[in-house]
């Protein structure tokens, strides 16, 4: 709670997110009553709206964290229809995972639900994702819910799972964003890795270009993941203050973004 008013009064922050240390939706299930109650209290210390954050995290439903056979082992062994067999059910179970969590929070006051790195075990992660915003937009209208994706690019780990219609595997930002816009999210977080071997000039001018596509029909705010690897901010655990905020604000100034 001290962090958010810090957050909040020091540094200006026009939105705020509560989030537990084990930042996936299958761990804070667990705690998830606890998690609520620190939102009721949060909620009555701040005036900014304040969401609640975690990450789908499909891999933690596979074996040795989880109940299904481990799909990265499958695979190499050829043993294709069992590891995609493992990644349809993970999807059910990590959904529902987010659901539960995310009615349990909005009950409790938040503002708004973020799936953040979602995507980060390839397109069943984003299915299950995408699953869970429909769920939470059907049940709470007035929800905020953020979309926040892991990678510029979904990998295929399953390869042949579709949203609507639409195959997952290979969808860069602009159909990232048309998907999140149908699930019903309210805000679209595209995450554009940068390459270490080149300039931060040059992976800043990567990302504008792989993000302007979805400024041009975006039709909800959309906020650039910009952080350590990604936006064409360097890969340091202490960045340099002139590279963020260059990167920052060719972002802003170029591609007019709603958030950062």
């Amino acid at each position: 709670q001290q962090d958010l008013q810090m957050y909040e009064q020091c540094f200006a922050a026009d939105l705020v997110e509560l989030c537990h240390v084990d930042y996936s939706f299958k761990a804070v299930k667990t705690i998830v009553a606890f998690e609520a109650q620190t939102m009721r209290d949060v909620q009555l210390a701040l005036t900014v709206p304040v969401q609640y954050g975690a990450m789908p995290n499909l891999g933690l439903y596979c074996q040795p964290d989880g109940p299904l056979p481990n799909w990265a082992e499958l695979l190499p062994m050829g043993k294709f229809d069992e590891a995609r067999a493992a990644q349809e059910e993970a999807v059910e179970m990590a959904a529902a995972d987010m659901i539960h969590v995310g009615e349990a929070l909005a009950e409790a006051g938040a503002d708004g639900i973020d799936f953040d790195t979602a995507g980060a075990a390839g397109d069943a992660d984003f299915l299950a994702t995408l699953k869970a915003a429909e769920a939470l937009r059907a049940r709470y209208p007035e929800l905020g819910i953020e979309i926040g994706m892991a990678g510029e690019f979904v990998l295929g780990m399953h390869g042949g799972l579709e949203y609507d219609g639409v195959r997952l595997a290979g969808l860069w930002p602009r159909d990232q964003l048309r998907l999140a816009t149908r699930a019903g999210a309210h805000m679209f977080g595209p995450a554009i890795n940068v390459d270490t071997g080149k300039s931060a000039a040059w992976n800043v001018a990567r990302a504008i270009t792989l993000v302007k596509p979805c400024m041009e029909e975006a039709t909800i705010p959309v906020h650039m993941n910009m952080g350590m690897g990604v936006g064409g901010v360097p890969m340091a655990a202490y960045n340099p203050v002139d590279a963020v905020s260059r990167a920052s604000r060719a972002c802003v100034d170029i591609l007019h973004l709603d958030g950062l």
